[in-house]
């Protein structure tokens, strides 16, 4: 059991979403623990941290390893509060899809 920090750009809660999504695709985690403030997530279980760096890069989520060890006993044992304190935007600008328009009624270079 390894318990591992990463740091994570969080943004909005699509943000957040995409990237508990990514990381609970792998198998052996006990816990994931996101910090919105600190932008940070912490995972416990038995699993590659590298792996899931490359995971969330190939998500558009920019990740770095902060630290890697041995989870705390204290914390295991620390009540699960269901209230967001931090409020966050539904949507930012790195998630909205952006589409550009051009409009040339005369494309044609031979002319």
């Amino acid at each position: 059991m390894k318990k591992i920090v990463l740091k994570v750009s969080i943004l909005c809660s699509k943000c957040k979403v995409c990237i508990l999504t990514t990381i609970s695709k792998f198998e052996g985690i006990v816990s994931i623990a996101v910090d919105v403030e600190k932008s940070t997530v912490t995972i416990v279980g038995v699993v590659d941290a590298v792996l899931i760096v490359k995971a969330l890069r190939k998500a558009k989520k920019p990740a770095e390893i902060v630290s890697v060890g041995e989870p705390d006993k204290k914390k295991e044992e620390k009540k699960d509060d269901k209230k967001d304190p931090c409020k966050l935007p539904p949507c930012c600008n790195a998630c909205r899809p952006v589409m550009i328009w051009q409009d040339e009624p005369n494309i044609c270079t031979i002319c």
